[in-house]
């Protein structure tokens, strides 16, 4: 096999995927991409409601009677920018920036979250000389906002015994279990009222935060920028809310917030500036920034009332979030966390998202009934959207089995990292659906995903691919 042409051929195909638009619940282009890639090399698809896409490829010469192996990726991505960006997600290619070992974007994400899984399953049905059984690419929507693609596509056509998924983000890392989770809704009209336009208003601004994935990321200290200013005003003697508006997706760790208030308390900026010193940050945030500016409109401004100003800083503060609970049996493992990834006040009007992720379907169970009962005490409304269960690790796998081999072989007998993880995997979702399936989550290397410092280091595409061909080759 010739793995270097193969590997220059998928990053090919990944620059070809990030000119096309596929942000969450605007997938159709990228679906019709696929089906026109699928429909020139002659093989069976299907496209569903969703923009879901199924490609079938039968099996080469003398692979006929080995099980079918389904393949699987992601087809959305989070659309993250600076805030100096004029990126449009609907329309503008991602602007890659290369060097020798790794792709990043300009000012956006990348969107190696999962274009480049996508970019190995079209190589699979592209290519005419690796040998193979059946294969089957399941290309899904709507991973980024809750999976609903996997939740809602016909598994009754598919005939695999075998999955491999391709949203990984650890190439010498093969997941074999991850949490389920739910995202919450919390929302509630504000009393507003008329204040003049002489009253003195002041603007916090929180800039220069990482940021990060809500999952794998909640452990790494990263700071969310909605209860940063939540903290802030709590501080205050006195406050009522214009605007509080902070962060993008529920499932990233808020990096940026600005919140417009009216205060009596004449010591704001100098407690902003004490507060300030007391927070520990990580290298990742150590370009924090809090920013205190003050002004005076010309016209009259509503301002939430003092109760409802309060409710909402009660609940941000009070609500369970951040790592809740480690795993008991596997070290170093998040068992039960929290995000509050969006806050958005605006004209009265709250909403509050929270992304809440856990191992253990009770314990998250719990987490939800504690923060229900605040959110209704301060007269939130409450919505859950989007719960996807939990995969439970198999430790009979004949499918780990065969790719720790085939990393050993394209690693020169290197043992590879096998573990479950803090984050929602559609493996969960497809399980649900094909309990007999025994399944493993693969990736290339991608560091800091959701946010616009996402980095696909691309020479390990090259040894990804070479596991790949193995295991195909070994699957029975």
């Amino acid at each position: 096999m010739n793995i270097q042409e193969k590997y220059e051929k998928v990053l090919k195909i990944f620059k070809e995927l990030s000119k096309v638009p596929r942000n969450s619940k605007r997938e159709e282009k990228i679906a019709d991409y696929i089906c026109q890639f699928a429909k020139n090399k002659g093989l069976e698809y299907k496209k569903d409601e969703l923009f879901n896409v199924i490609v079938k490829k039968g099996a080469t010469v003398g692979y006929e009677n080995k099980k079918t192996i389904l393949f699987q990726a992601h087809i959305d991505m989070v659309c993250e920018k600076t805030l100096e960006s004029t990126h449009d997600f609907e329309k503008d290619p991602i602007e890659i920036i290369e060097t020798e070992n790794t792709y990043t974007a300009k000012d956006t994400t990348l969107g190696a979250d999962d274009g480049i899984g996508v970019a190995f399953l079209l190589l699979l049905l592209d290519d005419e000389d690796i040998p193979h059984p059946a294969i089957e690419c399941l290309f899904t929507t709507q991973e980024e906002i809750g999976m609903d693609g996997a939740r809602n596509f016909n598994y009754q056509g598919l005939s695999a015994s075998y999955l491999i998924n391709l949203d990984g983000e650890e190439e010498n890392t093969a997941i074999v279990g991850c949490a389920g989770g739910i995202r919450m809704r919390y929302t509630k009209s504000m009393v507003q009222e008329e204040i003049k336009g002489d009253t003195t208003l002041y603007t916090l601004k929180i800039t220069g935060l990482f940021g990060g994935h809500s999952g794998v990321d909640i452990d790494k200290g990263r700071i969310n920028s909605n209860l940063l200013a939540a903290k802030y005003l709590e501080m205050l003697e006195d406050f009522q809310i214009v605007s509080f508006v902070g962060g993008n997706k529920d499932n990233a760790i808020a990096n940026a917030t600005e919140v417009v208030f009216i205060t009596k308390d004449k010591n704001a900026n100098k407690k902003m500036q004490e507060y300030f010193e007391t927070i520990e940050v990580t290298d990742a945030d150590k370009n924090l920034k809090m920013e205190l500016e003050i002004s005076t409109p010309n016209k009259d401004v509503n301002v939430i009332t003092n109760e409802d100003s309060n409710s909402l800083i009660r609940l941000l503060i009070d609500l369970k979030q951040n790592v809740i609970a480690m795993s008991k049996d596997v070290k170093g493992l998040v068992e039960t966390s929290g995000n509050v990834g969006i806050v958005k006040v605006e004209n009265g009007e709250a909403l509050i998202c929270e992304a809440l992720r856990s191992s253990i379907d009770e314990d998250k169970a719990k987490v939800m009934d504690y923060n229900n009962r605040i959110a209704q005490d301060l007269g939130f409304n409450i919505l859950g959207e989007g719960d996807y269960p939990g995969w439970k690790y198999n430790p009979n796998s004949k499918l780990e089995k065969i790719y720790k081999e085939a990393y050993k072989k394209s690693h020169n007998g290197e043992e590879p990292i096998v573990c479950a993880i803090h984050a929602g995997v559609e493996c969960g979702m497809i399980y649900e659906k094909m309990p007999h399936l025994e399944m493993i989550s693969l990736g290339p290397d991608v560091v800091d995903v959701h946010t616009v410092n996402e980095k696909l280091y691309i020479k390990s595409c090259k040894t990804l691919l070479e596991t790949l061909m193995y295991m195909i080759e070994d699957l029975d």
